[in-house]
């Protein structure tokens, strides 16, 4: 019997047995409920495979290496290369409510964006 991701039981490539693993109330293995998003992250339930896979190796990182991370991405060259992408979504979330004018106007600053 072959292994089904989508199979109602779950179960292993070896017979159908179900995991053993204790599943958290977040829906992740036991091995990484110790791993909890911080505060103000969003949740993995609403995010597609490709984007919870990146978000798990992000909560594993150490603050130190996430920081320095999160440095090599936002640097001026890459900020000027996506610069119609970033004012479009920050745009649309100041439309839609999700930040304030205030916040829309500080972020346009801190990034350089005019």
């Amino acid at each position: 019997m072959k292994w089904n991701p989508f199979s109602a039981q779950g179960g292993s490539a070896l017979g159908g047995k179900k995991d053993d693993g204790k599943k958290s109330s977040s829906g992740m293995p036991a091995s990484n409920a110790g791993s909890v998003a911080p505060a103000g992250w969003p949740d993995t339930k609403d995010m597609n495979m490709f984007q919870r896979f990146a978000m798990k190796r992000l909560m594993n990182m150490s603050p130190a290496e996430r920081e320095k991370m999160m440095k090599k991405a936002m640097t001026p060259k890459n900020i000027e290369k996506n610069k119609g992408e970033i004012l479009a979504s920050l745009e649309t979330m100041r439309k839609s409510g999700q930040i304030s004018d205030d916040q829309y106007r500080l972020t346009k600053a801190k990034l350089g964006l005019k």
